[in-house]
Formats: C-alpha cells, sequence, structure tokens
C-alpha cells in the first residue's frame, strides 16, 4: 500500500462513485466486454549501498492467538464438493463453505493452505494475520506486531513444501519512515520465524504482494517503485528487475504470482490497470496484449489481487472478475472475459474447490467511511 496520506488520497475520488456499494451475502456470481503494446526490456537493477545495515531478523518466538475472536454462528455448512482440478499442491477433496464472514478489518490480500485448508488474511485495519479454518469457519488471529508502527498486513501466499507463510507488512507512518516489510511464519507452530526489512533492497521499498516459486525465492512487488524483489529465508533481500512498465501513472504494482510452469511471474498494475510478464529466465518484461476488456469502469477502479487456476489468471477488479487466457505461450498476448462482481473486492484466491473473492472494501478504509461485513465468498460464475 501506499503511504497513509497518498493512499487515502488516490482512493478519495475512488468513493464517490462507489457509495452504493453491496457486499457479498453469499456465492458471488455474475456481463462481458485494454490492451497495450507488447515490449521487452530490461533494467539493471541499481547497486545496493553497502552502507545501509541488512535487516533480515530470524526470530522464534511464539505467536499470539487471539481467544475473543469467535467464529461467526450465522455460518451454515456448505453443501461437499468434489475438489476441483485446480492448481494445487494438493489433489485431497476439500469441502469448504460458500462464505466466511470475517472478523478482520479491511483484509486486503490473502491465500489458501491446501495441506491444512486453510485461508489467512490480513488487515489493513490493525496489521494482523488470521488463520480461517477452510471446515469449520473459525478465526483466529495468529499474529499482532507489537513494534511501534501504523502496520498494514496485506498481500501474501503460501509456501506448501516448507510449511511457510509469507506476508507483506507495511509501516506507514507517512512520510516517513514509510517502510515494506516481509514476514514470513511457520505454519505448523504459528511462530513468525523471519522479519526482512525490505529497505535492505532499496531504501524506499515499499511491499504490496509476495509470490513463492517452487524453489523457495519469494518475490515481492513495490506499488510505489516500479520494482520486483527477491528474497530467500536467511539472505539479503535483493531488487531483481526495475522496469517503468511496472509504475502506474495512479496506483502501480499491487498483485503478483509466478506461472505454474516456473518459467515467469505475473505482475498486476494497480492504473492504468495493466497486467506485465517477467521472465524469470532471462529477466525480460513486456506487458501483455489483452483481446478484450482488462479494465473496471468505474473512475479510478484498478487491478488488484491475482491467482492462477485453470490454466489462466484470474484479476480481481473493485467491481470485476476478468480471466486472461494466453494465446501464445510466452504470454505476449492473451483473450480476456469477464463478469461483474459487488463492489469492494481487493482479491481473489485460488483452492481446490474454487474459487474465492475477498471483499476487503479498501476504498472505505481509505474514507473512513460506513462498512459492510467482510467476507470471503465462494465464486460461483461462469468465466
Amino acid at each position: 500500500m501506499r503511504s497513509a496520506h497518498k493512499f487515502r488520497f488516490g482512493y478519495a475520488s475512488i468513493a464517490c462513485a462507489l457509495l452504493a456499494s453491496a457486499a457479498c451475502s453469499g456465492p458471488v456470481g455474475p456481463a462481458q466486454d485494454a490492451s497495450s503494446d507488447a515490449s521487452s526490456s530490461r533494467e539493471d537493477a541499481p547497486p545496493r549501498d553497502e552502507g545501509s545495515p541488512i535487516d533480515v531478523v530470524i526470530e522464534d518466538r511464539a505467536a499470539p492467538v487471539d481467544a475473543g475472536v469467535e467464529q461467526d454462528a450465522s455460518v451454515a455448512d456448505s453443501a461437499a464438493r468434489d475438489a476441483s482440478s485446480g492448481d494445487s499442491a494438493s489433489d485431497a477433496a476439500i469441502r469448504l463453505r460458500d462464505r466466511y464472514p470475517l472478523n478482520a478489518r479491511f483484509p486486503e490480500g490473502g491465500t489458501f493452505d491446501p495441506s491444512q485448508s486453510a485461508f489467512y488474511v490480513g488487515s489493513l485495519g490493525d496489521g494482523s494475520v488470521r488463520r480461517v479454518d477452510g471446515a469449520s469457519g473459525a478465526e483466529t488471529t495468529i499474529f499482532t506486531e507489537t513494534a511501534a508502527g501504523r502496520w498494514w498486513t496485506l498481500g501474501m501466499d503460501i509456501d506448501v513444501a516448507r510449511n511457510r507463510l509469507w506476508v507483506c507488512a507495511m509501516d506507514d507512518r507517512s512520510p516517513s519512515p514509510r517502510q515494506g516489510h516481509v514476514w514470513v511464519f511457520d505454519t505448523t507452530t504459528h511462530r513468525r520465524v523471519a522479519n526482512v526489512a525490505l529497505s535492505a533492497a532499496a531504501a524506499d521499498a515499499t511491499c504490496t504482494d509476495v509470490a513463492v516459486a517452487r524453489d523457495g525465492n519469494a518475490y515481492v512487488c513495490d506499488r510505489e517503485q516500479g520494482r520486483i524483489y527477491r528474497l530467500s529465508m536467511g539472505a539479503a533481500p535483493t531488487v531483481f528487475v526495475r522496469n517503468d512498465l511496472l509504475s502506474g501513472s495512479f496506483v502501480g504494482q499491487n498483485g503478483i504470482t509466478v506461472l505454474p510452469d516456473q518459467t515467469g511471474l505475473l505482475s498486476v498494475v494497480y492504473g492504468a490497470p495493466a497486467l506485465v510478464h517477467i521472465d524469470l529466465r532471462d529477466l525480460s518484461i513486456r506487458r501483455v496484449t489483452i483481446n478484450g476488456r482488462f479494465s473496471d469502469l468505474r473512475p479510478l477502479a484498478g487491478a488488484d489481487g491475482i491467482a492462477f487456476a485453470n490454466g489462466s489468471a484470474y484479476v480481481a477488479f473493485t467491481s470485476k472478475l476478468i480471466r486472461v487466457t494466453p494465446t501464445l505461450a510466452d504470454w505476449s498476448r492473451a483473450d480476456s472475459t469477464n463478469v461483474d462482481l459487488p463492489d469492494g473486492m481487493t482479491d481473489v484466491i485460488a483452492t481446490p474447490d474454487g474459487l474465492y473473492m475477498l471483499n476487503g472494501q479498501a476504498v472505505r478504509f481509505a474514507l473512513g467511511t460506513a462498512t459492510d461485513p467482510f467476507a470471503l465468498v465462494r465464486f460461483v460464475g461462469a468465466l
């Protein structure tokens, strides 16, 4: 996220057009309808200031559990379902509910752990990390930062093979010190095992989303600086790529994912909306030329979360879900289809039991206006 002042100012114009928004009250279901020229470029990362400290803190402390957070009694059991054939580390059948009411306030990003059948979500409201049990719907707070700051938790990803949860966090004491961090948790103990300050890679680094590759490397997108950082456990973060295609005229990168074949990354730029492909082999960068809509017609609404499933990338906009399917293997071109959703969406999460939408209501957070109930809701439409 941007600094609070920039963030709140940038979203003030959006909310004027979105005051009639409605929250998800059940499974989210569905209308159909830009593209940009492909380009390829690479800019070498600037050398890191050797005089700056490397802040990679490996931790071993118990994570607090919020015993006061109770399961919402209104949650009804969903009918049992067979697992869908998505891109997941687990092929086991998972029975998930249609809707998970959330106590987390303004959950901007989330992820799903197929090994435990559990969702994780963050919070712009208090900077906590929360676990939602897929079977019971019970929500617990596994971590809240106690260090001084105005903490936000944003995008996150699961490394199933290593039992790790990677979380983007921001200390947003605007205008300084605005700092991006990556927190790493052990998913078996829920202890935070690492706290990485991205300032070790670039003094002005921010953090909005993280994606973990099969080899354990994590890639982090910067919403303001047009950079992607690379991290690995126990090592200092580095600038992986820097390019103007990763910057936005309004707001920059807001979501990132690793392609299933591990050859590249897809990063979404919020506004003006764009999808960018980064090749992990030669570091070439190109904007994906999309045949069809890749926008939300609401003023200043933009591309937010991204997930990969069924051979396509799914991108959450404020009030749309757009499926992008490559027409060329190098992701230079793609086709898109879209459906309308209730306003307030901030992420899309892939599970073996289908896609889930997260209504984090970031616009209302920016304006401080009244909210609807927060929830994770099954997407039941067709794309």
